[in-house]
């Protein structure tokens, strides 16, 4: 009860902040028709097996499963949600699936009209999506719900005195498949013994990337024959860590992807600049030569970017909006290079330790590090099989989950 007045107050809180903020007026506008949406796609008869995503990196873990399972179950028709408008912005039109839709709100009245449209069979919710209306209505359907590469620390507010409510919640999840072995652990202190460990299903999904892969024509005529770095998912505080080193560099191409691409993003890296450069929404074979750096002003493209590169430097470390995907340019057999905050990235501590990441705390610590890698072309083959040999021997999550829920899809 207190749970659905607090969404209801939320709600009524966007609705007044949209008045103000094109941010949340879009929030609202794109929850609008989904039941219209679910209904033209979908017969109240159809078996649905269901996929739901807060955003893109959510969905790279997702992926492989809906791979496979549209190749295994022919007969079922699949459904993919986001929560956010990024993740489904990039791929409302991803063809793989029957429908892709924006959650309804996480009220009972929503959610179950929501439900009435479909035969669901079963309900996959990937890595931290964890709606408790959703998953009680579900669950009292009868209808199985797996957790897909989740992981679990002790301060998340599950284990709080205040968080018993949502602890009880996830009691009605019928199987976690969760990364690793201190998530087992924990969960099993609370009497969870429905867990599987099967690492993170986005290893999987970076090594078909790796061998399938297109060639990119712009970005292979800007790189040539040179050494080149790509600097992917930037945000501010990279900037303050990496642009004075990049506006110094030489006989060297670079790469910047940001995190994010609006017109206020890329004004103000352009800002920080003070050597020529290129954006690859207007760049050409003749203008080639002006410049040694090209950003990147289009999302979609940055997992097949770092084919190119020779180094790569991944964003979000050096804030709290939360390190980005280090798999996608390590799998290419590059070292890797991260700010300071990487500590609930399992993945990304391994190879910390093994070598193959190097994390840095400060400008002159990454002007070290990355000179090091431009002048030795031995260290970054080395470091770059570290990375590469680490993700092949951790694949097979997607295999794992499928062996165990074969039985449940029929």
């Amino acid at each position: 009860m207190f749970y659905n007045l607090l969404v209801i107050l939320l709600l009524r809180i966007i609705k007044l902040l949209s008045i103000f903020s094109k941010k949340y007026k879009k929030f609202l506008q794109s929850r609008e028709g989904i039941i219209e949406l679910i209904q033209n796609k979908f017969s109240k008869n159809d078996p649905v097996l269901w996929f739901h995503c807060a955003s893109l990196g959510e969905f790279e873990q997702a992926r492989p499963l809906i791979e496979e399972i549209r190749v295994n179950y022919k007969k079922h028709k699949i459904l993919l949600t986001f929560f956010s408008n990024s993740g489904y912005d990039v791929q409302k039109k991803y063809e793989l699936v029957d429908c892709v839709s924006y959650i309804p709100f996480d009220l009972k009245k929503n959610i179950n009209l929501f439900l009435d449209q479909f035969d669901l069979k079963v309900l996959f919710l990937i890595k931290y999506e964890f709606w408790p209306e959703l998953i009680k209505q579900v669950s009292k359907r009868k209808i199985k719900i797996y957790s897909i590469s989740s992981v679990f620390r002790k301060n998340q507010f599950f284990f709080k005195f205040y968080g018993f409510m949502y602890l009880k919640m996830l009691r009605s999840i019928s199987h976690f498949f969760i990364q690793d072995e201190e998530s087992q652990k924990i969960l099993n202190n609370y009497k969870f013994l429905n867990t599987t460990i099967i690492g993170d299903t986005r290893l999987d999904r970076v090594l078909k990337i790796k061998y399938s892969t297109k060639k990119i024509k712009e970005i292979s005529n800007f790189k040539s024959s040179e050494i080149c770095v790509v600097f992917g998912s930037t945000w501010v505080e990279d900037y303050e860590l990496i642009l004075k080193k990049i506006n110094s560099l030489r006989n060297t191409k670079i790469i910047i992807a940001p995190h994010k691409v609006d017109t206020n993003s890329i004004d103000l890296l352009t800002k920080k600049l003070k050597i020529n450069y290129l954006k690859l929404s207007n760049y050409n074979s003749k203008n080639n030569s002006k410049t040694n750096l090209l950003i990147i002003d289009s999302v979609g493209l940055l997992s097949s970017i770092y084919q190119y590169a020779d180094i790569a430097y991944v964003g979000g470390g050096m804030g709290n909006k939360g390190l980005h995907n280090t798999m996608e340019p390590a799998v290419f057999k590059i070292p890797v290079i991260i700010g300071k905050n990487y500590q609930n990235f399992n993945k990304v501590k391994d190879l910390v330790e093994l070598g193959g990441i190097l994390s840095v705390k400060s400008s002159e610590d990454f002007n070290k590090k990355i000179n090091l890698l431009l002048s030795d072309k031995k260290k970054r083959k080395e470091l770059g099989e570290i990375n590469y040999n680490y993700i092949k021997l951790n694949s097979g999550a997607t295999r794992k989950v499928l062996e165990k829920i074969k039985i449940i899809i029929t």
